[in-house]
């Protein structure tokens, strides 16, 4: 099995294997399981200088589970899906709020060092000054009882997913992750279509989440085809992180266009948002670019493909 650790130095994530020797149903509760505790862990471990980042991590474990889910998800029902996707979904917004602000501050740091040349420190500082402080305020939000809440449904959930009868529900075959695959890619191929007409916001950030999901798959099946599966799935990574920094710029902006007092002056206000604007435009070029070539294929067509992949990867 092939270890990929992420950016972050986190502990490479347990990969999701189809070696004739770890059947599939298997898998998928182990590395369902992993998430969970890693999770957990992120909650619980982080040391107080590193809480917005054990929070942010664990977010992101939730997102991996959910794109897990999809993964199964015409085996398990949809029942099933349904509600386990909702109970992840709603204990990680339970945790937005501080991810939100915390990437402000980092966005708005990123814009900095672009964009340096053209306002004078000051122009940047304060506005600075002002996300830290908001952030403070939006990370005390995020109580004991939040953070404690939020383990005891990701706990509960694991007791859930290790008492699930998974070996008498889901096939030990391609066809029982072939149509999860299917729609998460073609849900994706419309993502794109649709972001490259419209360039909303919105549209833009419900592509990134298809992507984001398909990669999650892509890297758990990774090690049936190491070389092109990787290379697939690193590819989709960088497609996401392009549309999560449209994002972040997004809501940087909608942030300090709300909050005047974000500035010192209402000059430096509308040429922090130009250079905002400038910066999406190129983002947004570069992901459609990356895109079209990432779905350059019909999903049934995506679909086949990774499925000889599987055969190769089980012989």
């Amino acid at each position: 099995m092939i270890d990929l650790a992420h950016r972050h130095n986190e502990p490479a994530l347990p990969k999701l294997s189809t070696a004739p020797d770890r059947p599939l149903p298997a898998e998928v509760r182990r590395v369902s399981l992993g998430l969970l505790e890693r999770a957990v862990s992120d909650l619980r471990s982080a040391p107080p200088d590193q809480f917005d980042e054990g929070v942010h991590s664990a977010r992101k474990k939730m997102k991996r589970l959910r794109g897990m889910l999809r993964l199964v998800r015409d085996e398990v029902g949809y029942r099933t899906y349904r509600e386990e996707n909702v109970v992840l979904r709603d204990t990680a917004r339970s945790l937005s709020a501080i991810r939100d602000s915390y990437v402000s501050v980092l966005t708005l740091r990123s814009l900095w060092q672009r964009y340096s040349d053209m306002l004078y420190p000051e122009a940047f500082a304060y506005p600075e000054a002002w996300l830290l402080e908001r952030h403070e305020v939006r990370r005390s939000s995020v109580t004991e009882p939040v953070v404690s809440n939020a383990i005891t449904n990701l706990n509960t959930a694991r007791r859930r997913f290790w008492n699930y009868p998974i070996d008498e529900i889901v096939r030990d075959d391609y066809q029982a992750i072939a149509s999860g695959i299917h729609r998460v890619y073609k849900r994706g191929y419309r993502g794109l279509v649709r972001a490259a007409e419209t360039r909303d916001v919105a549209d833009l950030h419900e592509w990134r989440k298809r992507v984001k999901y398909l990669r999650f798959q892509m890297e758990a099946l990774t090690p049936l085809y190491p070389h092109l599966l990787r290379a697939t799935a690193k590819s989709l990574d960088e497609l996401g992180e392009l549309l999560g920094d449209d994002h972040d710029h997004a809501v940087l902006a909608d942030t300090i266009l709300a909050h005047p007092e974000s500035c010192s002056h209402e000059r430096e206000r509308w040429m922090l948002i130009a250079l905002i604007h400038e910066q999406r435009a190129s983002l947004q070029e570069r992901a459609l670019k990356h895109g079209t070539a990432l779905y350059s294929e019909k999903p049934a067509a995506f679909v086949a493909r990774i499925g000889s992949y599987w055969e190769a990867g089980r012989r």
